[in-house]
């Protein structure tokens, strides 16, 4: 089979070495961030415990900052560990789902996080074709940031909303939304919000270049918009693929 030659699934050599470049990169990322976390983490453990020491008055302020920078450890923690899974998934495994199913499986995931900073989550998903050959673990990963992001985005803001919607494209596609009403940033109405986020030093910018690279990798298009209720949209194309599947 040479690059050009889909097998059964409709997936080419060139698609699934994209797909392995990715896990090589997953995997350097968390081998490099994941030691720097816990020794980060451990130090303002340990400056937690040396200001509950001290008079409150004075050292309140103090704790508020170091439970923040602990809460930015624990969510970059948690892109490592989603990049662990990726890795230790080995090959790309290309199946045939719906989308609209897997989200409702990563929003299940994610519930708890969103109930913990007040989000509300709501709904409007495609009753049209969602079908696509792709790997479920690595989307999972991508609509998994995505919402993750959309929520920190949210935390301590008064409006706190979260919509997810699907429709199918004239392009034969499926277009995934995900609107918060976080704090987008002024003046870029019109831009691609994408390549601000994604080069932002903490684990927002790192998760959301890998999930740039898995949604390419599978012939599809992820990028961002401000939304004009406030906030950021990320939108995420995918080729639908069920119609041609012949199992």
């Amino acid at each position: 089979m040479d690059d050009a030659d889909p097998n059964v699934f409709g997936v080419s050599r060139g698609e699934l070495e994209r797909l392995r470049a990715i896990s090589r990169l997953a995997a350097t990322f968390a081998h490099n961030i994941n030691q720097p976390l816990t020794a980060a983490s451990a130090y303002l453990r340990a400056a937690q415990r040396l200001a509950g020491g001290l008079p409150k008055e004075s050292v309140t302020p103090l704790i508020g900052a170091l439970d923040k920078a602990v809460m930015q450890i624990m969510r970059a923690g948690q892109v490592v560990r989603s990049l662990s899974e990726l890795v230790a998934q080995g090959e790309p495994d290309k199946t045939l789902f719906s989308v609209n199913l897997l989200i409702e499986e990563t929003l299940s995931l994610v519930a708890a996080e969103a109930a913990e900073v007040g989000v509300s989550i709501s709904k409007r998903l495609t009753k049209n074709d969602d079908l696509i050959v792709a790997d479920r673990l690595q989307i999972r990963h991508v609509l998994a940031n995505l919402l993750r992001n959309a929520i920190e985005a949210m935390r301590d803001l008064p409006r706190r909303e979260l919509l997810v919607s699907t429709a199918t494209q004239a392009a034969n596609a499926i277009r995934v939304e995900i609107q918060d009403t976080g704090c987008g940033p002024a003046g870029m109405e019109k831009a691609d919000l994408l390549d601000l986020f994604a080069t932002r030093k903490d684990g927002t910018g790192i998760g959301l270049s890998i999930s740039r690279a898995i949604v390419e990798a599978h012939d599809g298009r992820l990028w961002a918009k401000v939304n004009p209720e406030g906030g950021a949209i990320f939108s995420c194309d995918l080729p639908l693929r069920g119609r041609d599947f012949s199992g």
